[in-house]
């Protein structure tokens, strides 16, 4: 935790440049730069150190974002969970967070994003059913973040194996789940939650925050002229006189009056 903590704190107090690797910046010795895993250590990482509640307090707020209908236990979070990259049968989510409500509950399996694309057309699809059993299956949810969800979209549109338990939700939907995530008496949950959404900024996802410094138009004076000037139709226009088929001279037409020349 420290290590990344330490990170978070150092790239949203303009101390560290290191978050431009993210936006496609490269150092001209680094080959590979493995942004999904570094992303999503960066910013989870630190919330798998929080207590229970507060790491529960995320996910299902993250999970209702937009859709309040989704069936979860009621209350807090009395125990979770998260373990990041669990590999299984040769399958490897990003994250897997166990939360417990006393006597129920929930698994959520975790594929992030940032900038590439699914490894495979049916990646998502082998997560869930070679990486779950299907006991698991009957109590998890799949969760897919991404700048959009199209190709959470085309998965399902392609083979639907989960039947509504696969959320689709955006890197800005986590932005407004934090922004909107009210948990005055869990301290420890709200500066993560700062600095994570100082974070985002810096990686180009913000709010929409409206116009600045926008005037108001002048009304037009209802005689004045505006664009239009009207028509008055053609002034001056005569017939062109047509020269006769056999004519091999070249003919031309002069801009006024349109007489042969």
């Amino acid at each position: 935790m420290i290590k990344e903590q330490g990170v978070l704190h150092a790239i949203t107090h303009n101390k560290s440049s290191l978050y431009r690797r993210y936006l496609g910046h490269r150092d001209p010795n680094e080959r590979r730069v493995a942004e999904e895993d570094e992303i999503t250590s960066l910013i989870l990482g630190p919330l798998a150190f929080l207590p229970a509640s507060a790491i529960g307090a995320f996910w299902v707020a993250l999970l209702r974002w937009n859709h309040k209908e989704i069936k979860l236990p009621e209350g807090a979070v009395t125990q979770a969970e998260m373990s990041f990259w669990p590999r299984k049968n040769n399958i490897e989510p990003d994250l897997r967070v166990d939360l417990s409500w006393g006597h129920e509950t929930r698994l959520l399996l975790v594929e992030l994003k940032w900038r590439a694309p699914l490894s495979g057309e049916d990646q998502l699809q082998k997560q869930w059913n070679e990486y779950l059993s299907y006991e698991e299956q009957l109590r998890a949810l799949h969760l897919f973040i991404a700048p959009d969800t199209a190709e959470g979209s085309k998965a399902i549109g392609r083979d639907d194996v989960w039947h509504g338990k696969l959320m689709l939700r955006t890197w800005f939907d986590v932005l407004n789940t934090l922004n909107h995530l009210d948990e005055s008496d869990r301290l420890l949950l709200n500066r993560w939650s700062a600095e994570v959404m100082r974070c985002l900024q810096k990686l180009g996802i913000c709010p929409f925050r409206g116009f600045k410094g926008l005037a108001v138009p002048e009304l037009v004076q209802p005689k004045a002229e505006a664009f239009w000037r009207g028509f008055d139709g053609f002034a001056r226009l005569t017939k062109p006189e047509v020269p006769l088929l056999g004519d091999s001279q070249p003919a031309f037409f002069s801009m006024a009056g349109g007489h042969c020349v």
